[in-house]
């Protein structure tokens, strides 16, 4: 795609993030991810000092891509889904494509905490009869593999947007139902899962869009160890949450290349939030208390949100695939996730852990 000449900011941050990606070779996982951490909520606070008026203008934005979307509507009903739509960032997202004119299904673990968001959204657009929730266990294959029969029940004969946003971070240890760690397990391999029984039906759209959400994390770590996936051995909370948001890009980079190969109507890029102030870390009851502080500096859901808002909603991205995005501008991923050979292990071992794949015919 064509080259964008990044503002300041953005090559800092940049310049910075592929260094730690060097560190990472040789410092302790857990110490790099941190230093992601850190790093993000300075970029914010430079945000924040540079871009006085960033509410306004993200709310502008925002206006611009619904009002885009709509304009494209040709008058076939639009049908998206979004993972963990009933919180945080996945709130936001389902309420731009809500008012972007997409029927839209929250497919959460709870169905009570999806239909409050269901309420709420309606309450603020005034906007009814447009979202329904449907059950997702990302911790289980079965229910992985079951939400594509769900989601058929509605009736809809293809689906446009499907943006994996749900994830889990700073956990305790814990395995999935298939025992693999919960994190990878959550934050890729339930979503490799679902967005692989999902292809049919995007590729009956007129051009269906994944959007992947990962995350700065991605650069702290220079390969996965699937070695310690599926045991307490070697275990690091924030370490592995940087494995499963590594794998995320990976995943990115070959399913974009399976898609192009398959000659499939559809694209998939990742996006990243950015550190934000949502409930990613109520998990540990350390970090919640130091987030009370430290949200002055984070980034509310609705400004986190606007990359895949961006990525699902505006036009001219119909040919743009494969990429990662920040603050809605394509960006340089750490160099291991560009690296053919580790995306294709990744999907090896991700085959070999769910039994599920992507081969001509199947789609």
């Amino acid at each position: 795609m064509t080259t964008v000449v990044l503002p300041p900011r953005a090559q800092w941050h940049d310049r910075l993030m592929l260094r730690i990606a060097v560190w990472s070779q040789t410092m302790p996982l857990a110490l790099t991810a941190s230093i992601v951490g850190v790093m993000e909520c300075v970029l914010n606070l430079w945000q924040a000092l540079k871009q006085r008026d960033l509410t306004a203008r993200t709310l502008e934005r925002r206006q611009i891509w619904i009002d885009q979307s709509k304009e494209a509507n040709t008058g076939q009903p639009r049908v998206a889904v979004v993972t963990g739509g009933n919180t945080g960032l996945g709130f936001e997202t389902v309420k731009a494509l809500v008012e972007a004119g997409y029927f839209t299904v929250i497919a959460c673990r709870t169905l009570s905490k999806g239909q409050e968001a269901i309420a709420k959204i309606e309450e603020q657009t005034g906007i009814k009869g447009q979202m329904t929730v449907l059950p997702l266990d990302l911790s289980s294959q079965e229910s992985a593999k079951a939400f594509s029969h769900d989601f058929k029940a509605l009736g809809y004969s293809h689906l446009d947007i499907l943006v994996n946003n749900a994830g889990m971070m700073d956990i305790p240890f814990g395995l999935t139902k298939e025992g693999y760690e919960m994190q990878f397990g959550v934050n890729h391999l339930g979503h490799y899962t679902l967005t692989l029984g999902l292809l049919p039906l995007l590729n009956d759209a007129p051009q269906g869009r994944i959007i992947v959400l990962s995350s700065g994390a991605m650069y702290s770590s220079n390969d996965i160890r699937y070695d310690l996936l599926q045991g307490p051995k070697g275990y690091s909370r924030l370490g592995h949450y940087s494995y499963s948001k590594l794998a995320n890009l990976l995943f990115v980079k070959a399913l974009d290349r399976r898609l192009r190969e398959f000659r499939l109507k559809i694209t998939v890029n990742a996006a990243h939030p950015g550190a934000c102030s949502t409930d990613l870390f109520r998990h540990n009851p350390m970090m919640n208390l130091l987030m009370i502080p430290a949200r002055v500096v984070c980034r509310t859901p609705l400004v986190g949100a606007m990359t895949s808002i961006y990525l699902a909603l505006a036009p001219g991205l119909e040919k743009v695939s494969g990429e990662y995005f920040f603050d809605q501008i394509p960006r340089t991923v750490n160099p291991i996730a560009a690296d053919e050979k580790a995306q294709e292990l990744l999907w090896a071992k991700s085959v070999e852990f769910t039994g599920v794949d992507l081969k001509a015919g199947n789609n």
